[in-house]
């Protein structure tokens, strides 16, 4: 998550307008001993912030290898007096955490744990996932994977790992930064859980530079300048009356010194963004946050850069819409793809029964139609409509189209109503 060698700039934290999560709070917990240290935290958290929580365990298949063929591994149904014997075990972690607590939901699913939980999280547009940070060994992680990091990897929503003694809103944080957008939106998420008199340090980790020579001093200088620059910018962003602000920059390999400046400060959380989003950031989570699940001594915050690109879609939702007629709206789309045709594009379904979910990001507009024999609005996304590089998504059933535009009239969102819900595409 950190940079390279190439200059920081001082404007690298502008950034497009963002929503913060607003919705409720999800502790999920296997019912183990490691997950309680989620449940105390969460609590003071709901009540900082005045969050619904919601208590979310998952019962997971049983598996099984399928002998002669190779890799093949069949999920079977839970035996029967699974689900008796899970909902006992999570009664038994309620009244041991929290059980002043009854009017959290409590919601118990079946299947793969991060992808039902992955799924909550969306469905209910939650806020902060908060888990018990457990410290498992080697062979652990290879035959049952480590979910904290599964659901940042597969997930939209900021996580949050926590270590047993955090009882509070953290009071000592160190937040990791490279003064992306992303590293910014981490850092606002971060202000939301910490305590108002809390102590930040903003801290970047950056190249060692060779100053043998002139030209190469002169570069490690003006590195330290934009540096400055960027951290006075974050600062202005994040400010806050009662918390106090420090600038750290330290050089060398990110997670170590990461890991190195949070046991000499006695950190109580340590924040990072894990950049990107789509089929990279499934491949491989970035080393810094995966390396602070694993060996930070705190809690540790990790937000997807996929949190701040929906935060930035919803911030871009205008109210000045305008419902297009159905009687024109074959022209009405055809005028929509002339203006905005080449303009990078976010589409979420808002589905009633399966919640929302996000299509895809940064695809480029080719153009939007409609057929009236079906009533379907048909989107095209790529270089052209008649490239091969393209994606198409029929959408049936419609029933209205809205678009939403800024104050200058540059068109913002398109939404399409249909039976079932809602498909937004929001354009940057």
């Amino acid at each position: 998550m950190m940079p390279t060698a190439n200059a920081t700039s001082a404007d690298s934290t502008t950034s497009a307008p963002t929503q913060l999560p607003d919705g409720p709070i999800i502790v999920a917990t296997d019912t183990s001993a490691d997950a309680d240290a989620a449940f105390p935290l969460a609590a003071c958290l709901a009540d900082c912030v005045d969050a619904a929580t919601v208590v979310l365990s998952v019962i997971p298949p049983v598996t099984m290898p399928v002998y002669g063929v190779d890799g093949m591994v069949v999920a079977m149904l839970p035996p029967d007096g699974a689900a008796d014997a899970h909902a006992a075990a999570l009664e038994a972690q309620l009244q041991r955490a929290v059980a002043h607590r009854r009017d959290w939901t409590v919601e118990v699913r079946e299947g793969e744990p991060a992808a039902q939980i992955t799924a909550t999280a969306s469905q209910m547009k939650a806020r902060l996932l908060v888990l018990g940070r457990g410290r498992h060994g080697p062979i652990e992680r290879v035959f049952n994977g480590e979910t904290i990091l599964r659901l940042l990897q597969i997930g939209d929503t900021p996580v949050l790992a926590a270590e047993h003694g955090l009882t509070s809103c953290p009071r000592r944080v160190v937040i990791a930064t490279d003064f992306s957008p992303f590293s910014l939106y981490a850092a606002q998420v971060a202000m939301t859980v910490c305590a108002p008199d809390a102590t930040i340090w903003l801290v970047h980790v950056g190249p060692s530079f060779d100053e043998s020579m002139p030209i190469l001093k002169e570069r490690a200088t003006q590195y330290r300048v934009e540096a400055a620059a960027a951290f006075a910018t974050m600062r202005g962003t994040l400010a806050h009356a009662k918390m106090r602000f420090e600038d750290v920059i330290l050089t060398g390999t990110a997670s170590n010194e990461l890991l190195a400046f949070v046991q000499r400060n006695g950190a109580d959380l340590v924040v990072s963004a894990a950049h990107g989003y789509g089929f990279l950031r499934r491949i491989a989570l970035g080393s810094v946050s995966a390396a602070l699940i694993r060996q930070a001594p705190c809690s540790v915050l990790v937000v997807p850069g996929s949190a701040h690109a929906t935060a930035t879609m919803r911030a871009r939702r205008s109210p000045v819409t305008r419902t297009l007629d159905l009687a024109t709206i074959d022209a009405e789309l055809a005028a929509f793809s002339t203006r905005n045709v080449g303009r990078g594009c976010a589409v979420e379904l808002d589905d009633r029964e399966q919640g929302v979910q996000v299509l895809g990001r940064d695809m480029p507009l080719a153009g939007a139609s409609f057929d009236r024999r079906t009533a379907t609005v048909a989107l095209m996304f790529g270089t052209s409509k008649v490239s091969a590089m393209h994606m198409s998504h029929s959408i049936p059933g419609v029933t209205g189209v809205d678009v939403s535009s800024n104050d200058g009239g540059v068109d913002m969102v398109l939404r399409i109503a249909h039976a079932g819900g809602q498909t937004l595409v929001s354009l940057s």
